[in-house]
């Protein structure tokens, strides 16, 4: 019997310290228009391989309104992690990042860590560690051409 009592306690304990989750928002700042929706895929490890390229692999999915050239998202009972971020403001609402014929953005776009340079940045250029109960993250929006 008190084996089985110490066994209970332990896997209690296991199960509290293995199953940490919190809060993260993420504030979107150089929105140029009140003009469509901001889209916000949150990625995890295991999605890394679709970060920028399949939002199916995406651990979580939103999309908010824009109101007053501000946005900001809150993603609730994430389990800690590494993660990164990608958004578009899809201005258009059709639920895609609109391009150049040669691939270039023509709608505003931003990442986690607010990667600079030309290049698409990868998972590892934007990933953060979320180890805390909140976590306020600013990311700043990019566009190379306007429409």
């Amino acid at each position: 019997m008190v084996k089985q009592i110490i066994f209970i306690v332990l896997m209690f304990v296991a199960n509290v310290s293995f199953s940490q989750k919190g809060t993260l928002k993420i504030i979107v700042t150089g929105i140029k228009s009140n003009n469509g929706t901001i889209n916000v895929a949150l990625y995890n490890e295991e999605g890394k391989s679709g970060f920028l390229k399949n939002i199916e692999t995406a651990y979580q999915k939103k999309i908010v309104k824009i109101s007053d050239k501000k946005a900001s998202i809150i993603f609730t009972n994430i389990p800690y992690g590494t993660y990164a971020i990608s958004l578009f403001q899809d201005e258009n609402t059709n639920m895609k990042l609109d391009r150049t014929n040669v691939g270039i953005p023509v709608e505003s776009w931003g990442v986690s860590g607010n990667t600079k340079g030309i290049a698409p940045p990868k998972f590892k250029d934007a990933k953060f560690d979320f180890k805390e109960k909140n976590k306020i993250l600013t990311i700043k929006m990019r566009v190379f051409f306007r429409k």
